[in-house]
């Protein structure tokens, strides 16, 4: 993730899920305010608002103790 003075931005190697379904992926592109996700299972990519906030459809993840947990 990126934090600027706009806000919090996903960014490229970012591994998010998808807040809805709970599917995962990794963040595989960052162009003009949005991020291309590449779902781990399926292997489709997604598109979504790169902006990082409460609203927002994915939130970033972090792998502890080889389980998926969110990013406080």
């Amino acid at each position: 993730m990126e934090t600027n003075a706009e806000g919090t931005y996903f960014q490229e190697g970012d591994h998010v899920r998808i807040k809805r379904t709970q599917e995962v992926g990794r963040v595989h592109a960052a162009d003009g305010g949005v991020v291309y996700v590449l779902m781990d299972e399926t292997k489709e990519t997604k598109l979504f608002s790169a902006r990082a906030d409460e609203d927002a459809y994915i939130e970033l993840v972090t792998e502890v103790g080889g389980t998926m947990s969110q990013e406080p």
